[in-house]
Formats: structure tokens, C-alpha cells, sequence
């Protein structure tokens, strides 16, 4: 036996990765706690029958008249108990792409903007449906975004289906998960029974879920009639689904940082109970979207230091209980692509990763979260790249430490003609597509391009160039009959 061979190495304690918290198990204990009491001491008010005797048979103290359902300690944690702590994610061929567990993190785009940034004349004008598939087409071709959702509110299409039109434009042109929202429960219900076309019926779907929701109460602490709808249509049929309050911090939840994680965390909750409720082991994905309320403006803040640090501590909560999460980056304050936009998408993004959120979205948001931009979602695409460099952290394996190839280089040796160089540069340093790289003279003579440029050729070069959609024939004929059906569903509402 070769004397390297029987080296033993005892007691070894190996950091390949960073260990990131901001909270101690104590300090989400008194979170956690603080929570319980807000659900029990205020409630929650619930415009929705069936989600009031959900709860009143299951143990909560429901005032009918008022609409206020107080929740026990016990009913939370056994919803926290009975949901599932990993959730499996499909792309629509039926491959699992994604696994929302524990550290687990996925980045993807966002939902509905009303404003788009023109690629072609930087005007921003109303998002179109082009726009979204535009946003499909680029997202596909990003190596760095597990999922897709439209990142648009097209205006160009009837609002009320505005949800099914999407999906049938964004899997027309990207194979990834879909993130989408729904107008109402018979949307929703449509959006269901298209993803279960493709899936190869409804029980597929529930074992290999093609589709997320993004749903939300309302701050504070008010949950409506529509939201509590998809939430149990979700909880019946195994779709996996969001229930992120969305408080702003000085407005519609406390101004203190703790204050408005607490109550969003109420709120969040809550909805876990009702949709446990409905049936125990679907799939919840945990988490809230933080915003605070600039005094100065009174707009609602989605690029500052505060959104990354509310956004760590509920991953450091979804992980004290057990849940899948969910998450926020790649957004920015700013109107343009600029440095302020990349300044606050690399803190938010690498903020997600070191936390270990699971479903990382509404990356490529600017102008405060409403305005949609091809060149941003590049820009994203590349920081989440250079920060997963980051994550990868460093070898001390034997093999990377290179004694031998140290001792055989010697002294004013090189470096760049070793097969040990080759075999592992590619690996061990980051490459951007983007970012410069050249010396000025370099730089000059390559045409003096700035990295807005580069990412503007970039997307005019993937929306232009000719793809085939990935949707045949019957699924579009299906997906029409679909969006048919519940357009006369919903006249036929109107007349009732």
C-alpha cells in the first residue's frame, strides 16, 4: 500500500460553501412566537365561507358576523406538522428540473408588469403579449433560471383571460416551470386543466407539477374572497402555491423590520392552515414579499438594503419550519438598466443564495417593480452566475491544494502549458458573457461596447432569430377550446 494511501486524516471540519444567518435559534423562536399570538389575540378576517368552517370545525374561534377567524397555537404548528418539507418541480415535458427543499435555490422571473422597457427604442410603454413571449424566448435561453412566469401584464389581450393567454405563449417558447398568477378560481381552474393536458391527466400533474401559483392575502391581515378560492382549489388538486402577504413596512404593516416580518408571518400562516384544512400533505410553498414605504416618496421600496435582510430571515424561518420557500432578487429601484440596478440585483441575489431560499422570483423587475426589461434579465442571468462562482466555494482536496504540480513547476516555472491548468481553469475561475474583460486599448479597438450594449445585441439576437414553438398542433387546439370554454363560463356569469 502506497504510504498516501494510508494518510489518515481525524477530526476534520470542511467549509466549502459559506454558512450565512442573520437570526439565532432563539430570535426565531420569539418570531415564531410572536406570530402565534398575533393569529390567536387579532386573527385573521377571511371574506370566504367554506375557508370559516374550515377552521371552526377544525378548532379556531370563528366570529361569523365579523368574519374574523382567531387560530390556536396548536392548529399552526400542526399545518406546519403536515405539510410537505420538499416539493418536486416539472418542466412541461415531465422531467423534475427542480426540488424545493432544504438550500435548494432556483431563480426565475416575475409576474405581472404593467410597463415594459421597448428593446428597440428604449420607450417604456405598456407590456404587450409580445413582451411576454419575448420573455419566454430569453428566459429559455438563460443557463441560470430554473422557471419562468411572464414578467408582464399584456395589454393588448382581454383582461380577464390575460393568465391563459400567457401560459399558452410562454410554453409555446420555453420548456421551464411555470410560475403564473390567476385572476379568480375559474381562471385558475382553467390554467389547471391545461397544465394537466400536457402532463397526461390530473394525477400526473399532482406527482410532477408543471405549474406554481403565486397568490397573496391582503395587509393587513385580511384575506379576500378570490385569494382563499385559489388557494383551496391549489390544496384539492396538489398545485403548489404561494401565500405571500405583501406588507409594506410603515404603511400596511409595522415600520420596525421585526413588526412587519411578524405580522407578514401571520398572514402567510395563516393561509398554510386553511390550506392544510382543505387537505393535508399539498404542496405550500412559505414565504412573503417585503417591501418599506420611502417616507420621502411614499412609493413602496423594492431595491434597498431592507428587502435582502427580510428576505434572509423568512428563508431562516421557512427552515425552522420545515417548509419550502420562497423568495425575492434580481429586482431594482431604478428605471434603466444602470448601476443602480445592478448594485441592488447582485445584493438581493446573493443575499437569496446565501440564505437558501428555494423559489427565487421577480428577477429583471426595474422601476420598482413595475416595469418589465429583456436587457435586465440578462444582466440577472449573469450576477446569478457570478454568484454561484460564490457558492461553489474553494477545494482543499489534494487535487486542488497541487503539491506535485507546484514541486514539478519549480521555481520561474508556468503554469498556463500544465494539463492541470486545463483540466480545471474552466471550473475554477468565473467567465462572463457580458462583463469587460479587456484592457482599454483592447477595448477601444473592439468597438468601445458597454455592457448595455452587449446585453441589448444579446436579446435583439435571441427574440429575432427563428425558433420553432415547442406546442403541437393538439395541445393548441386544446389550450383554445380551454380559453373558449371559460370565456363563455364568464358571460354567462355576467348575465346571471
Amino acid at each position: 500500500m502506497d504510504e498516501e494511501e494510508n494518510d489518515m486524516l481525524v477530526n476534520q471540519n470542511y467549509n466549502q460553501t459559506f454558512q450565512f444567518r442573520m437570526c439565532t435559534e432563539e430570535q426565531l423562536c420569539r418570531l415564531h412566537f410572536a406570530t402565534l399570538e398575533v393569529l390567536e389575540r387579532t386573527g385573521v378576517k377571511i371574506y370566504e365561507k367554506e375557508a370559516l368552517k374550515l377552521l371552526k370545525d377544525g378548532g379556531a374561534y370563528v366570529d361569523d358576523e365579523q368574519m374574523v377567524a382567531k387560530i390556536p397555537a396548536w392548529m399552526v404548528e400542526e399545518a406546519i406538522r403536515t405539510a410537505p418539507s420538499r416539493i418536486p418541480v416539472a418542466d412541461m415535458t415531465g422531467k423534475r428540473t427542480m426540488f424545493l427543499e432544504r438550500n435548494n435555490v432556483y431563480y426565475g422571473s416575475g409576474t405581472d408588469l404593467p410597463s415594459f422597457t421597448d428593446i428597440y427604442t428604449d420607450e417604456v410603454r405598456p407590456t404587450t403579449l409580445k413582451d411576454i413571449e419575448n420573455v419566454a424566448r430569453v428566459i429559455e435561453s438563460c443557463d441560470n433560471f430554473s422557471f419562468v412566469s411572464n414578467n408582464g401584464l399584456a395589454n393588448d389581450v382581454p383582461q380577464e383571460l390575460h393568465d391563459l393567454v400567457s401560459l399558452k405563449v410562454m410554453r409555446s417558447h420555453c420548456k421551464k416551470p411555470n410560475l403564473v398568477t390567476a385572476t379568480d378560481k375559474g381562471n385558475l381552474q382553467a390554467l389547471i386543466d391545461m397544465a394537466a393536458e400536457m402532463a397526461g391527466g390530473y394525477d400526473e400533474l399532482r406527482r410532477n407539477p408543471t405549474l406554481l401559483l403565486y397568490n397573496e392575502p391582503v395587509s393587513p391581515l385580511m384575506n379576500s374572497m378570490e385569494a382563499v378560492q385559489k388557494l383551496l382549489l391549489c390544496a384539492e388538486y396538489g398545485i403548489p402555491t404561494t401565500y405571500a402577504a405583501g406588507g409594506v413596512s410603515g404603511g400596511t404593516s409595522p415600520v420596525t423590520l421585526s413588526g412587519s416580518i411578524v405580522q407578514s408571518n401571520a398572514e402567510g400562516l395563516a393561509g398554510l392552515v386553511m390550506h392544510q384544512l382543505k387537505r393535508k400533505g399539498s404542496p405550500f410553498i412559505y414565504g412573503y414579499v417585503y417591501g418599506a414605504m420611502d417616507m420621502k416618496t411614499t412609493v413602496n421600496i423594492y431595491g434597498g438594503p431592507e428587502l435582502g435582510m427580510v428576505h434572509t430571515i423568512m428563508a431562516e424561518l421557512g427552515k425552522f419550519y420545515g417548509l419550502p420557500v420562497y423568495g425575492t432578487s434580481g429586482c431594482t429601484d431604478a428605471i434603466r438598466v444602470d448601476a443602480q440596478a445592478g448594485m441592488e440585483a447582485m445584493y438581493s441575489i446573493m443575499c437569496a443564495a446565501l440564505s437558501g431560499a428555494n423559489l427565487v422570483h421577480d428577477n429583471g423587475y426595474t422601476g420598482i417593480g413595475l416595469i418589465g426589461s429583456l436587457e435586465m434579465l440578462l444582466l440577472c442571468d449573469e450576477t446569478i452566475s457570478f454568484v454561484k462562482r460564490l457558492t461553489q466555494g474553494i477545494k482543499y482536496d489534494d487535487e486542488s491544494i497541487a503539491l506535485d504540480i507546484i514541486h514539478k513547476v519549480g521555481h520561474g516555472g508556468d503554469y498556463v502549458s500544465q494539463k492541470h491548468t486545463v483540466k480545471h481553469f474552466k471550473e475554477e475561475v468565473f467567465y462572463p458573457d457580458f462583463l469587460n474583460r479587456k484592457q482599454y486599448p483592447s477595448w477601444k479597438e473592439d468597438g468601445q461596447r458597454t455592457i448595455n450594449e452587449k446585453l441589448k445585441e444579446r436579446a435583439v439576437e435571441i427574440i429575432e432569430k427563428d425558433a420553432p414553438v415547442l406546442l403541437d398542433d393538439h395541445t393548441l387546439k386544446v389550450f383554445d377550446e380551454i380559453y373558449a370554454d371559460r370565456k363563455r363560463q364568464m358571460e354567462t356569469e355576467k348575465r346571471q
